[in-house]
């Protein structure tokens, strides 16, 4: 490493605080099967070979040469990456350059993973509404995190602006249960069918491995993968958002401003129902169309509900029919989020799709038009999703289906994410930071799991591999971007319950945002430690909500790939 390159990085702890400068060896700091490629990246060190130690002993075990090193304009490094995948033994170690030396992690053939998928899964108990979180259920590693009920939403008051001749405004509905969106307290159904959409395909595509996964929520042990148990909690809320007078979905369900930071119980503010649009009523119709078929073998557990659920997708998906160009804009007197979006092909094709699964129904396929372009998922372009899963149930679709063109689009999309990764100085699916550039590597390494699980091709498992590698710690910021896991997590997440239920650490299994230039300014304007390189925009305060927030919609991708990994990767 130059004489002014160190300069530069010594300068930036004076000026920013950032610590994570000085550290120049990355490593996913849970670990790695024994099987599986483990690559760790060096920054800025023009190293000519590395070793991996034994934590206990500092033996050296391996050791091997280096590649030369190449910039990365994202973060502005000279990267080199430290191949230790031929290593395989069972242990804890670290890696070592001259003096340097990483994060610890473990070798093992199982369980490197375990603790980590179901705390991240359980997350979503912990963002519960409507119910006590319980000590039980919520102590991690000593720390308790039980917390009394807030919002009950049994009294939900109509807003103005989706008043009926059968609904008047300020007049009470309930729509209880569903999780917090994210650091704040509203719920969203836009989001919450994203989120929908990645747990159940989660389940989907490891079903085997989530029957057995126990999460010791309250529901554990009464016949019904704890997954789905879970996830029933957020579409009991959905249902509630349904407006059975006309087949239209409410938007949201807020407060007409965000509550101040305080405990779920303590914001006392008024709730309402607020909108109704096009994105919301096809996100629910795709929400419960999936839930229809995901629940239907648990009749005796959910009497009525998937027949339920499906006869309201079809309602909703009719609406939308009916009013397909219904934008979401936030009344005057609203000032929570907006989810707003203008494209509603994507959401039309994610609904059909699931319907068409779940029915086999022509009218549903004639509504597909797989001429569409697909990309990278999110809440606001939503048809990959839909292909997805068409290619996820290929076989169990009615003869009519053209089914070489899905598989065909289906190959494209593995390939234009696996593309990110191929191309990426970095090693990394991902094509830009954005806002919520943590959830966009979840998605798209929770894909890549799926291209392996559906084409057998090594080269998806090893970038589905690297994108859990990056958030676990293989990153320029040194971060394992997961509340209470690996050696350096955030502490300071912008989430109203960690930042005043007067415990010292942040609530366990949640993902940040993670780097972004989108919003450098929320903390101030020298707070953060880059305004040039968007891989290393990331701050660890209350303040910076555009990376250091949570959200449902990046959780759940994390839980869909971890559970890909966990039940595809190879353990030895």
């Amino acid at each position: 490493m130059n004489f002014f390159k160190f300069f530069a990085l010594f300068f930036s702890v004076l000026l920013y605080g950032d610590l994570c400068a000085l550290n120049f060896i990355h490593v996913n700091q849970l670990g790695y099967y024994s099987g599986s490629k483990k690559i760790a990246i060096v920054s800025e060190m023009d190293a000519e070979s590395f070793s991996v130690r034994m934590a206990s002993t500092n033996q050296v075990v391996f050791s091997k040469r280096m590649e030369e090193p190449r910039m990365w304009t994202m973060s502005g490094e000279n990267l080199q990456f430290a191949d230790f995948s031929s290593f395989k033994t069972p242990g804890r170690y670290y890696l070592q350059i001259g003096t340097e030396r990483s994060n610890p992690f473990t070798i093992g053939d199982t369980a490197v993973y375990d603790t980590l998928s179901m705390w991240a899964t359980k997350a979503f108990y912990l963002w519960r509404a409507s119910c006590p979180i319980e000590s039980q259920f919520a102590t991690f590693r000593g720390t308790d995190y039980a917390r009394e009920m807030g919002h009950p939403d049994t009294v939900v008051y109509i807003h103005q602006s989706v008043a009926n001749e059968k609904r008047h405004a300020e007049s009470e509905v309930a729509a209880p249960k569903g999780w917090y969106d994210s650091g704040d307290y509203s719920k969203y159904v836009v989001n919450a069918a994203f989120t929908v959409a990645f747990m159940s395909m989660a389940y989907e595509v490891a079903p085997d491995y989530y029957k057995k996964l126990d999460l010791n929520i309250p529901e554990s042990g009464n016949g019904v993968p704890d997954l789905l148990n879970e996830l029933k909690w957020e579409l009991d809320w959905m249902l509630a958002m349904f407006d059975d007078t006309d087949g239209g979905v409410y938007f949201k369900l807020s407060s007409l401003r965000f509550s101040k930071m305080v405990m779920p119980n303590q914001d006392l503010m008024d709730r309402y129902m607020i909108g109704k649009s096009t994105s919301s009523a096809l996100g629910f119709a795709a929400s419960m169309a999936m839930a229809s078929r995901l629940y239907a073998p648990y009749e005796e557990q959910f009497p009525g509900f998937s027949k339920k659920a499906l006869a309201c997708a079809k309602r909703a998906y009719a609406w939308a029919l009916a009013n397909p160009n219904r934008r979401f804009e936030n009344p005057a007197d609203v000032f929570t989020g907006t989810y707003s979006d203008e494209d509603f092909s994507d959401d039309f094709f994610m609904a059909a799709a699931q319907l068409f699964i779940t029915t086999h129904e022509q009218k549903y396929y004639d509504d597909l038009k797989l001429v569409q372009s697909y990309g990278s998922p999110s809440w606001y372009n939503v048809n990959s999703v839909g292909l997805l899963e068409l290619a996820i149930h290929l076989d169990e679709l009615p003869s009519f289906t053209d089914k070489v063109q899905i598989k065909k689009k289906a190959q494209a999309l593995y390939d234009n994410i696996y593309k990110l990764y191929y191309y990426s100085v970095g090693r990394l699916p991902l094509k830009q930071f954005l806002w919520g550039s943590n959830g966009s590597v979840a998605v798209n390494g929770a894909i890549l799991g799926v291209a392996y699980k559906m084409t057998g091709a090594e080269k998806y498992l090893e970038a589905s591999q690297a994108a859990l590698d990056y958030l676990l710690g293989r990153n320029s910021l040194d971060y394992c971007f997961v509340t209470r896991f690996g050696s350096k997590f955030p502490k300071k997440i912008h989430d109203r319950r960690s930042q005043s239920d007067n415990i010292r650490l942040p609530l366990p299994g949640y993902l940040v945002g993670g780097p972004s230039l989108d919003q450098p300014t929320d903390c101030g304007q020298t707070n953060y430690p880059s305004f040039i390189y968007p891989a290393r925009a990331y701050l660890d305060d209350i303040c910076s909500y555009s990376t250091n927030e949570i959200a449902i919609n990046w959780n759940a991708p994390l839980v869909m790939l971890l559970g890909v990994l966990i039940d595809q990767s190879p353990k030895n």
